[in-house]
């Protein structure tokens, strides 16, 4: 039994242990399903992309009540089985709504990125609730909503400053700008969408004008204007952006051609005649047929008033007049016997504001006595010179015969090289094609005039005239040369450009022009050289060589020139090229040195004359025959008496003073300075104070001065000139204030000390 027993025991053991098992793993189960449902209802309303707001990118263009996009929200919006509910924070105010039942967002009004017609960008606030919470706002979240908007091709160009009008003269020359300004504006944002590109429709006059830049709006003239033929045009102006499809807009651009001076006067006719009667009268107007002469400027908006004149001095030309104004022939002397009529006399019609503008025409005269039975030309041989620019259809010369009023009279060209002129049954002869000085100078040719029984020939040379009609040309339109070596000098050659000219007789002339010009030179060969290194700043250098000949007017071209220099070239030509201010910087220092030097000069005559002014109050008074030092002015002065001989006590002398009245130095006072007891004494002696002529200056006695010791015997006498004292001492120091009045200059006063005593022997030791 308790064999038995004991399995039994232990799988109760076990079964027990399973179904506890079991329990918690079900608990767990169920506290995490609990768990993850608590925490799913917490998490409702999030966004689920993990940020804080929402960002939808809309077209401008995008359509009212659209779905724009779906908010990212945790949890279910349905209206059946939701447990989140969705509203806008401002229904009346937002431009956006949410569709019922949805997270679904729709537009509800316009937008317009230039914020014109509808919201240039949009903010707003989406509130979201749990269900069943609407009581309890803390459970809500409110999730901001950003619309950005972005542009469309929704506005066409605007042109401004309309409508457009435009003067030009008739004689602008095609290439040339004849209109800036022309703008359009295209509202959308900056790109291809408000990149505004401008044309000309086609039209009649479109032909005439372009745009010299499909991207600016100035105009540019294709073609020549003619004012007698186009006085006034209209052009249509096109302006589209870039986008796919573009949006375009028109306007329109008048155009007024105004005249100017491009015509020369034409006559009324083409010739005229007039009928010379018998005996005609002097200075009255002859009847001219068909018409007067008369000749008018054919730019209408000039009729520049014209001139009259006969076209030659021959002999036959002086017997008629040409009034200058009117253009009345008058006989202005009788005609001889035997004049030969008919006569042929060429008119000048000129403009009197422009004598480069004229024109010919011819008057013939025929008389009643003249019977024309023959055919003649009135001249056997004809000159005529004609420009090479003359273009097709000019009359070059015309030809007159005796029957110039028969139409029965033709003519013919007999020898005609290249077919270059024909002659028309007028007689005139008219270039048929347009003319080369280059190719061939003089023409030759010989007329026939017939009327079908007589006959006669005339010879006409036509002379060309050059005219400077072409541009030099290079042989290459670019030109590029590569300079190798590094250590490249002044002078040395880079290359050579050809420039030849079509005109014959025309020289050329080759310069140089661009940002480089300064480092290269150029002669008339076309040998481009070095000219000045301190230029070389770079391994390529760009020039523009101009060509330009010597013609009347003077025609010109150019040509691009590249040059490349190695790197060490260019170094090199830094460090050794010549500095422009070499020379100033040396004449700087020269220049520095001299206003050094004198600066110096200056500063030492000022310390030198500064020095001497400082001592010159301190002059001596005298210095005794033995050399010794002078005494200084200030020096105490002691007489002596009859009892005791009293000493004047001289003062130590200035050391370094020079002294100006005998040159000494006073440096030499310490070798002539005596002791006090070897000075000389002055002895009481009435005797010795007169004078030898017995005078007594200023009631007293002088003594004469004795050089050397007292007892010596040598003695020097001193007589004053009379007037050699001043009578006025000026005052030089605060010395001279003293109640003694001590004046020991020399040069001041020479009035002896005196005493209160009355010695009887008075001295006075004066030191000179």
């Amino acid at each position: 039994m308790a064999a038995a027993s004991g399995p039994r025991t232990k799988w109760r053991k076990w079964d027990f242990r399973f179904l506890g098992v079991g329990w918690l793993m079900l608990h767990v189960v169920t506290t995490a399903a609990a768990t993850a449902q608590s925490l799913a209802q917490d998490n409702l309303c999030y966004l689920t992309h993990g940020g804080s707001s929402e960002t939808f990118t809309v077209n401008e263009a995008f359509p009212v009540e659209s779905i724009i996009g779906t908010l990212q929200v945790a949890g279910n919006a349905s209206e059946t089985y939701g447990d989140i509910e969705l509203r806008m924070a401002d229904p009346e105010k937002a431009p956006l709504s949410i569709m019922p039942g949805t997270k679904d967002l729709v537009l509800r009004q316009k937008l317009d990125k230039e914020g014109e017609d509808g919201l240039r960008s949009v903010t707003t606030d989406v509130i979201c609730a749990p269900r069943h919470t609407r009581d309890n706002d803390h459970l809500s979240i409110t999730v901001p909503v950003r619309i950005i908007v972005t542009d469309a091709n929704d506005n066409a160009p605007e042109f401004q400053g309309t409508p457009y009008f435009l003067n030009v003269s008739e004689i602008t020359v095609p290439g040339t700008t004849v209109m800036q300004g022309i703008r359009a504006v295209d509202k959308d944002q900056p790109g291809p969408f408000s990149t505004v590109e401008y044309y000309v429709e086609d039209g009649p006059y479109s032909h005439l004008l372009t745009f010299e830049s499909r991207l600016e709006g100035s105009l540019v003239l294709k073609d020549r204007l003619d004012y007698e033929t186009v006085p006034r045009f209209t052009v249509t102006l096109r302006a589209q952006d870039q986008g796919n499809p573009p949006q375009s807009s028109h306007t329109t651009l008048v155009v007024v051609v105004h005249d100017a001076d491009d015509q020369n006067p034409r006559f009324l006719a083409e010739r005229y005649f007039v009928h010379l009667h018998e005996n005609p009268r002097l200075g009255v107007p002859l009847d001219v047929k068909p018409s007067k002469i008369q000749a008018e400027d054919p730019d209408e908006e000039i009729r520049a008033p014209i001139k009259y004149t006969f076209n030659s001095d021959a002999p036959e030309y002086s017997y008629f007049e040409l009034h200058p104004q009117t253009g009345h022939v008058t006989l202005q002397r009788p005609l001889p016997e035997g004049f030969a009529l008919p006569v042929t006399l060429v008119v000048r019609a000129t403009q009197k504001d422009n004598a480069d503008r004229f024109t010919l025409t011819t008057l013939t005269l025929t008389g009643d006595k003249f019977l024309p039975h023959e055919l003649h030309f009135l001249n056997s041989h004809y000159e005529a010179r004609v420009l090479e620019s003359t273009p097709p259809g000019q009359i070059v010369l015309s030809l007159h015969t005796t029957r110039a009023t028969e139409k029965s009279v033709q003519f013919q060209l007999l020898e005609n090289e290249d077919e270059m002129f024909a002659i028309q049954p007028t007689g005139e002869i008219i270039l048929a094609r347009r003319l080369d000085y280059e190719m061939k100078q003089d023409y030759t040719l010989q007329v026939l005039a017939t009327d079908g029984k007589y006959n006669d020939v005339a010879r006409v040379n036509v002379s060309v005239i050059n005219v400077n009609d072409n541009d030099p040309q290079f042989r290459q339109g670019r030109y590029s040369f590569m300079v190798t070596d590094p250590h490249i000098k002044k002078g040395e050659l880079i290359g050579k450009v050809d420039a030849v000219d079509a005109d014959s007789n025309d020289t050329v002339q080759l310069s140089i022009d661009g940002p480089s010009a300064r480092l290269f030179t150029i002669n008339n060969r076309g040998e481009v050289r070095i000219r000045d290194l301190e230029f070389l700043n770079s391994t390529t250098s760009h020039l523009v060589v101009v060509a330009t000949d010597d013609g009347v007017p003077p025609r010109k071209s150019t040509a691009l020139v590249e040059v490349k220099f190695p790197e060490e070239a260019v170094v090199l030509g830094s460090v050794l090229a010549p500095k422009k201010d070499e020379g100033s910087f040396i004449l700087m220092i020269v220049f520095g040195a001299l206003l050094g030097s004198l600066l110096l000069i200056i500063i030492t005559l000022t310390v030198y004359i500064l020095k001497n002014k400082k001592y010159r109050n301190r002059l001596p008074v005298s210095i005794n025959g033995n050399g010794h030092a002078p005494l200084n002015k200030v020096a105490s002065i002691k007489i002596a008496t009859s009892a005791t001989n009293k000493l004047i006590n001289p003062p130590r002398p200035l050391a370094g003073v020079e002294n100006p009245i005998f040159n000494l130095s006073d440096s030499k006072s310490e070798d002539t300075t005596e002791d006090m007891s070897e000075r000389e004494t002055v002895p009481d002696s009435p005797e010795a104070a007169q004078t030898p002529n017995g005078a007594v200056p200023n009631g007293r006695v002088l003594e004469a001065v004795r050089n050397g010791h007292l007892g010596n015997g040598n003695i020097m006498n001193i007589q004053w000139p009379i007037g050699s004292i001043p009578r006025r001492v000026k005052k030089l120091s605060w010395e001279d204030e003293q109640p003694n009045k001590t004046a020991l200059d020399p040069d001041v006063s020479v009035t002896p000390l005196t005493n209160g005593q009355s010695p009887d022997h008075n001295e006075l030791t004066v030191y000179f």
